[in-house]
């Protein structure tokens, strides 16, 4: 029987383009890395300061795309970000990407703005070329496709129609294009689901 040989992991990390385990524990001189050993971060990622990052995290950006991160945002366990061939992913500040595993992807000619303090939860799968602006939210397993949703409070701020645009539910969203204050909650195909105005409570 062969002998099986065993690769060190740093070494796979940089095939990879991910940094080593070293250089992730570096990093939280800025950073807050619960788990430096399950977290994976590219080398062409650009960080601001304060991240909390949770086990499982993964931001994988290659060689011809783009990756820049604010200040003190929040990475639940078995967040996902990619950006390949030519992808950008921009975010913000104070944002909050889980839990329950989000994923934000960008791919060829793909770009992926999120604004300060949105809220992304629950399974959100945000793709294409989508704009999300400060405060909106995806709250549920929904895939939104090339969507913009506008500028607002947070979801706990008054008053309700100043808050940032909502998705909330589960399906696919395409295209959707939504104002301050708007909410579409909805199952399966939720372009065509009826548009809600939000209330004066949390969402």
């Amino acid at each position: 029987m062969p002998e099986l040989q065993g690769n060190d992991p740093d070494s796979i990390r940089q095939e990879f383009g991910y940094l080593t385990v070293a250089e992730i524990l570096q990093l939280c001189a800025t950073q807050k890395i619960l788990d430096p050993s399950s977290t994976l971060i590219s080398r062409k990622a650009q960080l601001g300061e304060g991240n909390v990052f949770y086990p499982g995290t993964v931001i994988a950006v290659d060689e011809q795309s783009f990756c820049v991160i604010g200040d003190r945002n929040i990475f639940y366990p078995g967040t996902f970000l990619s950006a390949v061939d030519g992808g950008m992913l921009l975010l913000g500040s104070e944002i909050a990407l889980g839990p329950g595993g989000v994923q934000l992807t960008a791919g060829r000619s793909d770009a992926v703005a999120v604004g300060d303090r949105a809220r992304l939860t629950n399974g959100a799968v945000v793709t294409g070329r989508s704009v999300l602006g400060s405060g909106s939210q995806i709250v549920g397993a929904i895939r939104a496709e090339s969507v913009v949703l506008a500028d607002g409070g947070d979801h706990a701020s008054l008053p309700a129609e100043k808050r940032g645009s909502v998705l909330k539910g589960s399906g696919v969203a395409r295209g959707l294009r939504l104002a301050p204050g708007d909410l579409v909650h909805g199952f399966g195909e939720l372009t065509s689901a009826t548009l809600e105005r939000q209330t004066d409570s949390p969402a």
